[in-house]
């Protein structure tokens, strides 16, 4: 907790705002995508996706392969609390669906499910979804509400990420989206092993870049990585650019 207060005192003051945006790519991504405030008709079908398990008190069993829950002491866990404490809030699900839509991407790539409210989110856009949930019972859950709420688009697979990396071959995707695990390491393992499913343009997008030291030193290091140009620091969630055409340069917003 005091890591994460001190990383948000420094991160305010080293956010900017538009006029202190001198990347008129990343000025136009923030006007036009991040900092919008138009209401999208999806936003509503969000909310009753999200009101769908808000009380929903069916106990899953978790197999966590990452860092472990802050929150939870046991591997059962309510799905309930499962979208309190492990999912995607409002605001950042909206976010999701913003950037999948101003960057008009088609293909996917999610690392953590959880019960699918980014999944959903993302989704939304029209863009198709590999979504990747290590827990069987997660799983199951998940793709049980993608077809409830009909998301045709949405490819669902109960795997570990570096299983599921290692036989992936001749797939591109537009936006990468790492949130699970919560291990330094093994978030730029993962980085790693998703640049040869990338392509210059594609978007990578970090959750929880200061959950732990360890999350902000690799998210450090992965700003620093020779194919990364552009970065975007929004606090809760990282943005990572290959874009050649974008000078290094790491951005800090306050949204």
């Amino acid at each position: 907790m005091l890591h994460q207060l001190k990383n948000y005192i420094k991160h305010s003051i080293k956010s900017f705002h538009l006029h202190g945006i001198h990347s008129p790519f990343v000025f136009t991504l923030e006007k036009k995508c991040l900092r919008d405030k138009a209401v999208y008709e999806q936003y509503d079908v969000m909310r009753r996706f999200r009101e769908s398990v808000k009380n929903n008190n069916t106990i899953l069993h978790i197999e966590d392969y990452g860092a472990g829950s802050k929150i939870f002491k046991t591997d059962e866990r309510r799905v309930s609390d499962i979208l309190k404490y492990n999912s995607s809030d409002r605001k950042s699900a909206e976010m999701l669906f913003r950037l999948c839509n101003y960057f008009k991407v088609n293909n996917v790539l999610e690392l953590g499910t959880s019960i699918g409210i980014a999944t959903h989110a993302m989704a939304l856009s029209g863009a198709h979804i590999t979504t990747i949930e290590g827990s069987p019972e997660v799983q199951k859950f998940a793709q049980s509400q993608f077809e409830k709420f009909s998301l045709d688009k949405v490819k669902s697979v109960c795997s570990k990420f570096d299983e599921f990396l290692i036989n992936q071959l001749g797939t591109t995707y537009d936006l990468i989206y790492i949130d699970g695990h919560h291990d330094g390491m093994a978030t730029i393992d993962y980085f790693n092993a998703c640049l040869k499913l990338s392509h210059k343009d594609t978007i990578f997008i970090l959750d929880d870049i200061y959950w732990s030291r360890d999350m902000t030193d690799a998210w450090s290091q992965l700003c620093q990585h020779v194919n990364v140009t552009a970065s975007i620091d929004l606090y809760d969630v990282g943005l990572l650019f290959l874009r050649k055409e974008q000078l290094k340069e790491r951005f800090y917003i306050k949204l």
